[in-house]
């Protein structure tokens, strides 16, 4: 999941299938067209094809897929690299078409042809277009039966679709735009949930893969309450990271020297747009933090604010919510703290806006455009993803935390746990039972030991859940010693490197590398 928006989430808000599946009978047409917008690639070629709705039905209805090539920029390709962005809903056309925020290593950009199929329910592909219905859901169905009014309202403007927003669906739509561009084997880069995505396709089609990149890898097993719940945690102590790295750059940012410090000039800001703070725990304090005339008491005064700083952050929370009517799920800068907190490459640039020397964008700038269109596009992409974790959401609820989810999005509106506590307790998906099993996972029949890369700190994809995928693929583990979600052709070198010479190679001899915040 790059950098993407969560605002649907924010404001609301087993059976394993046969190894093979039907294929196309011929290489299916490719009609080429002007690439998209968002693609400024200039050497992108962009084309679609037709595919079954559902390919368990090959003579049935179809859809539209498309996808964005880039050929390599040497014009001597070693291979064809197939890349998936996460989410699921990922824009594919800028994971590899966006020429002007992209840095990958010049030995992906030279040496291989990239592929990336924009996934079923997306725009360029056949899209959903169903967020005004969706959105008219009331609190009642927010917290009963959300889950099923979203897909009732998709289900009435799309009749018969939204059951086939499935991964196994998307693993052979992949495999109808390999044969169309008349490739006879395909490297994998996925990131987060591509890294399921493209493993569900190297375990169905192990002899038409090649090299695998498996990029900030999720545990199928948790789909999706699990996976959801693992980040509660997660994203917490990645903000604590994140003010610890500021405070250890005062010199640089002048927002304190302490990570609590750090947290009360962001929190202050945030006071300033909404008229309320947040209540996310605080970092722990430090004895540099005590008032005055508190510091004989050293690490035990310490410990003691540090105990008693959530009550405190909630009360406060709640009395100036109650005296100004703020709430602070509509600050900007809240929200891009929770979307940026996974990428370290956008901590410069969040720091600086806490302490004002960078602006803060717009809720609407955040979600992606200022037009009525181009909001209703991002919460049609929110909705793709909603549709397709609630139609193989195998992972049981814990009704106990409905209280929780509750609380945290119609008093506290605390955007660092609402989401994680809607999935968890059942109500993301309340209503709307899964329609098809997770496809498996098995690196057994690859000719080439995939590559893994996890960080130690990563909040969207937990150190350690990395460990199921790992071990079903036989892959070989990269450890990033620091914090940061995805990593492949986002700043750090020393992992690029690494990446570069697996995919020349087939094979990777190191085992750590230091993350960007470290």
């Amino acid at each position: 999941m790059r950098f993407l928006p969560r605002t649907l989430a924010a404001a609301a808000t087993l059976s394993l299938l046969p190894l093979s599946a039907p294929t196309a009978a011929a290489a299916p047409a490719i009609t080429w067209e002007a690439c998209p917008a968002q693609v400024t690639e200039p050497s992108a070629q962009c084309g679609r094809i037709d595919v079954p709705m559902y390919h368990s039905d090959p003579t049935g209805e179809t859809i539209s897929v498309g996808f964005v090539r880039v050929p390599a920029a040497s014009g001597t390709a070693r291979g064809t690299l197939f890349g998936n962005p996460g989410g699921p809903g990922g824009d594919a056309y800028t994971y590899f078409g966006d020429a002007e925020n992209s840095a990958w290593p010049a030995g992906i950009v030279n040496e291989w042809d990239r592929v990336a199929v924009q996934p079923r329910g997306l725009p360029g592909s056949t899209g959903i277009t169903c967020a005004q219905e969706a959105f008219a859901m009331g609190p009642v169905d927010t917290l009963t039966r959300q889950g099923a009014f979203i897909r009732e309202a998709c289900e009435r403007v799309h009749p018969g679709y939204t059951g086939s927003l499935t991964t196994d669906n998307t693993v052979d739509d992949w495999e109808w735009v390999r044969q169309a561009l008349g490739r006879e084997k395909i490297s994998i880069l996925g990131l987060s949930y591509g890294t399921f995505l493209g493993s569900a396709y190297a375990t169905r089609y192990p002899q038409h893969t090649d090299r695998v990149v498996l990029d900030s890898a999720m545990d199928p097993g948790l789909a999706w309450n699990g996976i959801m719940g693992s980040q509660q945690a997660s994203y917490e102590n990645s903000l604590h990271d994140f003010l610890a790295w500021v405070a250890e750059r005062d010199d640089v940012y002048g927002l304190g020297r302490t990570p609590l410090a750090v947290y009360q000039a962001w929190s202050a800001r945030i006071v300033a747009e909404t008229g309320t703070n947040p209540t996310v725990v605080p970092p722990p304090a430090q004895v540099g933090d005590l008032p005055p005339g508190l510091g004989s008491s050293g690490e035990v005064g310490a410990q003691a604010m540090t105990s008693s700083g959530p009550a405190l952050v909630s009360s406060q929370g709640l009395s100036s919510q109650a005296a100004t009517g703020g709430n602070q799920a509509t600050s900007p800068l809240l929200m891009l703290t929770r979307m940026g907190l996974p990428f370290v490459s956008q901590w410069d640039n969040l720091a600086r806006m806490i302490n004002g020397t960078h602006p803060v964008p717009s809720a609407e700038e955040i979600a992606g455009s200022t037009t009525e269109q181009g909001l209703l596009d991002s919460a049609n992409s929110q909705l793709m993803q909603r549709l397709i974790m609630c139609n193989e959401n195998t992972y049981p609820a814990n009704p106990a935390d409905l209280p929780k989810f509750a609380w945290s999005n119609f008093v506290s509106g605390d955007i660092f746990t609402a989401p994680n506590a809607m999935f968890t307790s059942g109500a993301a998906c309340a209503g709307a039972a899964p329609v098809a099993g997770l496809p498996p996972t098995s690196g057994a029949e690859l000719e080439v030991r995939p590559l893994l890369i996890q960080a130690t700190g990563d909040p969207q994809t937990p150190y350690g859940t990395h460990r199921a995928l790992a071990e079903a693929m036989n892959a070989h583990v990269l450890t990033v010693d620091g914090s940061g979600h995805g990593h492949v052709g986002l700043g750090n070198a020393a992992v690029d490197d690494v990446v570069v010479e697996y995919l020349r190679t087939g094979s990777a001899s190191v085992t750590e590398v230091p993350g960007l915040n470290r």
